[in-house]
């Protein structure tokens, strides 16, 4: 049925071939494009073919699963870091009035309040942005992994396509020589 050696397993490209065989020297069914072919002859080779398939396709398939995950993983710790910094922020502002609230009196005090308040209002600002800052270089850090990661896969991936031959091509080829 095949050129292969008896000693040597097939390779995909190999089997793919021979189940093009079998399909193109079928018999013709009349009055139709169908073929009659032996189901358990294509079936064992379609199996054969699903073993030959290398390992990186299933490594690329549980990478890109993997790299979704670890993408929403990031976004949500994203949220929560923001979401904490900007309820800290919140709360040093808050803090701050009270704080301002409880010193107007005295016009002395008062003079003191406000430039404590400033100054409380400007660390709370400068703490918020940091945070902020911190979050947006965590998730801007994990989406360059995540953008390594999945150019990696989409090489594996292109390498693996590259490897087979192109459909219509090979079909071609076959129906001009005989």
């Amino acid at each position: 049925m095949s050129d292969v050696p008896e000693n040597t397993d097939p390779g995909v490209i190999d089997l793919v071939d021979q189940l093009e065989e079998i399909v193109s020297t079928g018999r013709r069914v009349p009055f139709t494009s169908g073929v009659v072919i032996n189901e358990d002859e294509v079936l064992e080779l379609i199996d054969r073919t699903r073993l030959g398939l290398p390992d990186e396709l299933m490594q690329a398939r549980h990478l890109l699963e993997d790299q979704r995950r670890v993408r929403v993983e990031a976004e949500q710790e994203t949220e929560r870091l923001i979401s904490r910094a900007e309820h800290e922020a919140g709360r040093i502002v808050a803090e701050a009035e009270a704080r301002v609230a409880v010193m107007v009196g005295d016009h002395a005090i008062a003079e003191q309040a406000r430039e404590h308040a400033a100054t409380v209002l400007a660390e709370a600002e400068e703490r918020a942005a940091k945070t902020c800052n911190e979050a947006d270089a965590y998730a801007r850090e994990v989406m360059l992994r995540l953008e390594d990661q999945l150019m990696r896969a989409a090489t594996t991936v292109r390498k693996g396509i590259d490897a087979l031959p192109a459909e219509s091509g090979t079909r071609r080829k076959r129906r001009e020589r005989e």
